[in-house]
């Protein structure tokens, strides 16, 4: 409902879940009661400090490094796209071992807007404004107090928390879709065309029903995806196909109300071109859609291929159709 409204609204209640939401899985009890409780309050602005110029998708590339001093660490490096950079008061920062590869070595920290050496060295406009900035570390020491989880398990937390809110851009996406078609269906209604409606016409019908089919299935995947969760059931691939799907479909249900608008829809201020540019990053970010198909396709095979697989206990010579040969020899 808050992305129905408006896609601030609904940026600035994800951002503070994403942002603590790495601290609420893994953090000490001394790390949640020093961080989750201002900004549960509104007293703090959180952010989320995982994507690099390269390492978006690929989250192992990331190359912001970690390196132990004593009791400390000291990070190097940038981060960038980082939503709520340049307002929060506490980043979580993921950054490697040294000489580590791949998703291994992967740590995260929270560290503090003050803390010496980071520095907001760009701030990035696009075309649904919101804050966004690049991070720059540059012998940036924080205490191990600032570790969050187990050293090198970064990679793990990121993905945990990358899960719960993929389900939120579903759901900030279904709330634009709604707004679209309720904007669609008053516009149809109201416009004059050729002695008619435009709502009498088979063609706006059509296309009307079409939109509502791909919001309502929308809001089912992104209920179950909402609902798993709760229940303890939740998995990558409800989240994953909530978030494909929402905002994929968002971006056909806009376009579809903008075009039933005409050139009243381009128009600067007009509620269908401020939905136009709001809605086109959802598939972007908390993972672009060609990833998420990714993490549905492997999802599946895997779940295939231990369907498939003969029970460990069993040997070959063992398994019932071997035995049910062997019973028919003499």
């Amino acid at each position: 409902r808050l992305a129905q409204h408006g896609a601030l609204f609904d940026f600035a209640f994800a951002m503070q879940g994403l942002g603590t939401a790495a601290i609420a899985l893994d953090g000490t009890a001394a790390q949640r009661a020093r961080y989750l409780t201002p900004a549960r309050e509104g007293r703090h602005v959180a952010a989320f400090a995982l994507s690099e110029a390269q390492a978006g998708s690929d989250v192992g590339a990331l190359s912001c490094v970690a390196r132990r001093d004593g009791d400390a660490y000291v990070l190097d490096g940038e981060k960038t796209w980082i939503s709520n950079g340049g307002i929060a008061d506490q980043y979580v920062v993921f950054a490697r071992e040294p000489e580590s590869a791949g998703t291994k070595g992967i740590s995260a920290f929270i560290v503090d807007a003050g803390t010496p050496g980071l520095h907001i060295s760009e701030r990035i406009d696009v075309v649904s404004p919101h804050p966004l900035a690049t991070l720059t570390f540059s012998a940036c020491r924080v205490g191990g107090g600032q570790l969050l989880g187990e050293p090198g398990q970064g990679f793990k937390l990121a993905m945990r928390t990358l899960d719960i809110f993929r389900t939120s851009v579903g759901a900030a996406a279904l709330g634009f879709s709604r707004r679209a078609l309720h904007e669609a269906t008053g516009h149809a209604l109201a416009r004059k065309m050729f002695g008619k409606t435009l709502a009498d016409f088979q063609l706006t019908q059509a296309k009307l029903s079409q939109m509502a089919i791909q919001t309502d299935a929308s809001a089912l995947l992104v209920y179950r995806a909402a609902w798993a969760r709760d229940a303890g059931l939740g998995s990558s691939r409800d989240a994953a196909m909530a978030k494909l799907a929402a905002t994929e479909h968002a971006q056909q249900v806009v376009d579809a109300a903008l075009q039933m608008h005409g050139g009243l829809g381009v128009r600067t201020g007009h509620i269908m071109e401020q939905l136009y540019r709001d809605v086109r990053a959802l598939r972007i970010y908390e993972g672009a859609t060609e990833v998420q198909h990714l993490i549905i396709g492997r999802d599946l095979l895997r779940d295939a291929r231990e369907r498939s697989a003969p029970p460990a206990s069993l040997s070959i010579s063992q398994s019932p159709n071997r035995a049910a040969i062997n019973q028919e020899q003499p």
